[in-house]
């Protein structure tokens, strides 16, 4: 008689389930994510994707707020010379002084909301400081948008500037509620793109990298060079085959050479 031990049978040992190897790797991921990279100008826009935008800070924003006071000024003494030097000699004081507020507070609150969708997120005191109000995304901020954080510009005289002060993208309480943003309008510069994408990069990767190569001109050329290295090393990893075209120049030169930029 079999002792029962023998007969017991020995299920084999569940394999181990095979670890997706992460797309970027350890050493990717954290040049990706280096402020050294991307910037404080960047913004989480569609997918995740990094926008490089050029935020305007408090310096700029209270610059052009200074000029578009005293247009503002100007406009408010016209309309109170005008209510209560053409008005008075038809309405009754009462009705002068009444229609005078309602009308000072129209001038003060359609002043910046009709600039701004008139002039597609510009004052004038945007437009000569080279500002706009964009959508948290970077595209044109609707009019509701921009109703919206003009509305709240009464709060944000007493609020607004300690939270652009502590706020990372220089946002006041209308900005945070609207979700708009006030940027630097760049024309139009040579942008480079990559004509080469690699297999193993998402949406993430050729984003953040045409950021940096955007970026690599106005850093620190040691940095840059920094970074750069690190990016081809571990994309000469993942695609061997592309190690031919990184071989000669700086560091800088074979990424541009291994994703084959392009200027436009």
């Amino acid at each position: 008689m079999e002792s029962s031990s023998s007969s017991t049978r020995r299920e084999p040992a569940a394999a181990a389930p095979a670890q997706a190897e992460p797309t970027g790797g350890d050493e990717l991921g954290a040049v990706l994510e280096s402020d050294a990279v991307l910037g404080l100008d960047a913004v989480l826009g569609l997918d995740n994707v990094r926008l490089d935008l050029p935020l305007a800070g408090i310096g700029s924003r209270g610059l052009a707020f200074t000029l578009d006071f005293l247009l503002l000024g100007l406009l408010m003494v016209l309309w109170l010379l005008f209510a209560f030097g053409v008005l008075s000699t038809f309405l009754g004081a009462g009705w002068t002084t009444a229609i005078a507020a309602l009308g000072a507070f129209a001038v003060q609150w359609g002043y910046f909301a009709v600039a701004e969708i008139t002039m597609d997120g510009r004052t004038p005191g945007k437009s000569a400081l080279g500002l706009r109000t964009v959508s948290h995304l970077g595209g044109q901020a609707s009019a509701g948008a921009l109703i919206l954080r003009n509305l709240l510009r009464s709060v944000d005289v007493l609020i607004g500037l300690p939270m652009m002060a502590i706020d990372r993208r220089h946002r006041r309480l209308g900005d945070v509620l609207a979700s708009t943003l006030v940027v630097h309008h760049r024309a139009h510069e040579p942008t480079p793109s990559i004509g080469h994408i690699p297999t193993s990069w998402g949406a993430r990767e050729v984003a953040v990298v045409e950021a940096f190569l955007r970026r690599a001109p106005r850093m620190d050329p040691a940095r840059a060079e920094e970074l750069a290295s690190t990016l081809v090393d571990w994309l000469v990893r993942r695609e061997p085959e592309l190690a031919a075209a990184a071989k000669a120049g700086t560091a800088l030169e074979r990424l541009q050479a291994l994703v084959s930029v392009e200027v436009r």
